[in-house]
């Protein structure tokens, strides 16, 4: 909310029909003490119209704040004896408190009220008289006056109980009351007290002073107006970490800068505020303000050490939480290095699993990922002694399991989850059960690093998607060029064969069992040629005018045995115990889980023979030409979609 204007908030107040005026006898003292021919038996005369008044500023004139070397027991000795400053705040105190002290009850607590407000004015008093000893009893007055805009705005302005909130959140958030109360009722108490102050026709330095106690920096031409306001706003301040305040929790310090302006020391401070008690003490009563008991020197640095204890412990957390996020950052990191030159989807998954669970620093972390023939691979990664353990295994689908690598979950589960997403399609998942005393926020940051993680192995798996297909589009271009190789080198002599048979064939000296067996020899050839037949239209499907510097087969040379590969499944085995007795995750492995180290094998560099995702296909991986087509023509049947069919 804007700021209102002085001007708006004077407008304000004249349309406001109950702001309460000065008493009469005040407004007159104020006046008579400005005038330089005024004498103490006028002064006098205009105080003893008021018994109640005379009878108080006697109390008050006598107590051991003012009272110098002999009792006074009439006005005008008051006046002779204080002088006309010192009667006119006395007056002026008494006046105020009693139009303020009778009314109804509401946010402000009025013992707490006048208790803080005659503690700073006291201190603001002694604070004057030490470095500005002409504006001693302005001090004072102002010190009296500086929160008067509260009550204003606590009992007229904020009559639905707007000021109650005011205080809450500054009590709560421990925020500037200034702030608080311009974003809550529009308007400060600072200059909403300046301008009652100005209604009341009081002296301008002293309007102003209350109104800028909160601001001192923005008095710029003013060299009385701003020191008076820095000597209230120094004991304001002190007189809350005295125990003074109206709230629940002292807030602010003193700026070094402003005692320095202001030719004060911390020892001067530490000498105001040990002889305040006796300051107050002595006034408090005759101003009729139930007496207040500050805190001792030694109470103060008690609070002092308990808030540096509970700043040093933020501290701490904060740079916990600093070093944190740099674990989080670095693993992060070196995630992702390592997933560069991952091409098998188990060395993905266990990178991930790994990786989450000191990133997440959670009890067990796992990743579901839905392949063909209606099987699931399982990574699951967890803490044995300190030292991250990680497992992966081969289940069958059921209907729970396919309902999670689709991210479907119930409600009320104990984990946190997300899903692995490639060409915007749910391969899998990724699942943390987080540590036990991990509370709604901090899970919250870390369902946020569970999503990065999914993003960085759903790149990786994207990427090795695409270069396995790559793999694979060399591995046709090369059968396409077999089968041009092929044509080329066994065509003619298959030819020149056919020919040679024909003719013996047609030997009329030739027996009836060698024609026979010539006749075998031409059956198979024709074979043979059918064969190249067939191998010319593979070639006649296959692209490769994108396939750069591939090497054709040497049809001269038997190729090298490639290796056997283990069947990726496997006899089932009994549940491993310590999944059994881990919390968190429901076991559906169905074979021994191999630690991660023992599947994990360093990769040849990419272009090379190298298998990719296809390793963990239910069956043994058919010969590339058979993916395409059979030498009869007819296709190969394709399984149950899977994560492989991603690849094809």
């Amino acid at each position: 909310m804007m700021r209102k204007a002085i001007d708006e908030i004077r407008s304000m107040l004249d349309d406001i029909g109950d702001i309460p005026t000065l008493p009469s006898i005040a407004t007159a003292v104020m006046e008579k003490t400005l005038d330089a021919k005024v004498s103490a038996k006028q002064i006098a005369d205009l105080v003893e119209k008021d018994q109640a008044l005379s009878i108080k500023v006697l109390k008050v004139a006598n107590s051991p704040f003012y009272r110098r070397i002999q009792e006074i027991s009439t006005i005008r000795g008051a006046v002779v004896l204080l002088g006309f400053n010192v009667l006119k705040s006395i007056v002026l105190s008494i006046s105020v408190i009693n139009m303020f002290s009778d009314k109804e009850k509401g946010a402000l607590d009025f013992y707490k009220f006048w208790q803080h407000s005659i503690a700073c004015a006291v201190c603001a008093k002694n604070i004057a008289a030490k470095i500005f000893p002409a504006a001693a009893e302005n001090a004072f007055i102002a010190g009296l006056l500086h929160d008067l805009g509260k009550v204003v705005a606590d009992q007229i302005l904020c009559k639905n109980g707007e000021y109650t909130e005011v205080l809450e959140v500054m009590n709560r958030a421990n925020s500037d009351i200034i702030e608080v109360e311009q974003n809550i009722i529009g308007v400060d108490h600072a200059s909403l007290g300046r301008c009652l102050m100005e209604k009341w026709n009081l002296p301008a330095v002293l309007c102003k002073t209350v109104g800028f106690h909160h601001s001192v920096a923005e008095v710029t031409n003013d060299e009385e107006t701003r020191r008076l306001s820095s000597i209230i706003h120094i004991a304001d301040i002190v007189t809350n970490h005295l125990g003074l305040g109206i709230g629940q929790s002292d807030r602010g310090f003193v700026d070094p800068s402003l005692l320095s302006q202001m030719n004060l020391s911390s020892h001067d401070i530490q000498d105001i505020s040990i002889t305040l008690k006796d300051h107050i003490s002595s006034i408090s009563d005759e101003m009729g303000i139930p007496k207040a008991e500050p805190k001792t020197y030694f109470e103060v640095l008690q609070y002092a050490n308990a808030q540096l204890g509970k700043l040093s412990l933020d501290l701490e957390q904060k740079k916990m939480a600093l070093e944190r996020r740099t674990v989080e950052l670095s693993s992060l990191n070196q995630m992702s290095s390592q997933l560069q030159s991952c091409l098998k989807l188990s060395d993905i998954l266990n990178i991930l699993t790994a990786h989450s669970l000191t990133i997440l620093d959670a009890k067990k972390t796992r990743c579901l990922m839905r392949l063909n023939n209606m099987r699931i691979m399982i990574t699951e990664s967890f803490w044995i002694n300190n030292t991250p353990q990680t497992k992966s295994g081969m289940a069958g689908a059921t209907k729970e399991l396919l309902d999670r690598t689709n991210a479907v979950y119930p409600k009320g589960i104990r984990f946190i989850h997300t899903p692995l997403k490639v060409d915007n399609k749910v391969i899998g998942v990724i699942e943390a059960m987080p540590q036990e005393h991990v509370g709604q926020e901090e899970l919250n940051q870390k369902l946020l690093l569970l999503r990065t993680i999914a993003e960085v192995g759903a790149q990786a798996i994207h990427r090795a998607m695409l270069v396995t297909k790559n793999i694979k589009a060399q591995r046709l271009a090369a059968v396409s060029k077999t089968a041009i190789a092929a044509n080329h080198e066994i065509n003619s002599p298959l030819t020149t064969i056919l020919l040679k048979l024909d003719m013996l064939t047609k030997d009329a000296s030739a027996n009836r069992n060698t024609i026979g067996s010539l006749n075998e020899v031409k059956a198979e050839a024709i074979k043979i040629r059918n064969v190249v037949k067939k191998m010319l239209e593979i070639s006649d499907v296959v692209e490769t005018s994108y396939i750069k510097d591939e090497k054709m087969l040497d049809l001269h040379h038997s190729p090298d045995q490639p290796k056997q590969r283990q069947p990726a499944a496997a006899k089932a085995a009994p549940r491993d115990p310590f999944l059994e007795e881990a919390a968190g995750f429901e076991d559906y492995i169905d074979r021994k889980p191999q630690t991660a180290a023992a599947e994990t094998k360093r990769e040849p560099a990419l272009g090379t023979d190298t298998p990719g995702f296809e390793d963990y296909m239910e069956q043994q991986v058919k010969e590339l030409s058979k993916n395409i087509t059979t030498v009869s023509g007819k296709p190969v049947a394709s399984d149950t979609p899977g994560f492989e069919d991603y690849i094809e």
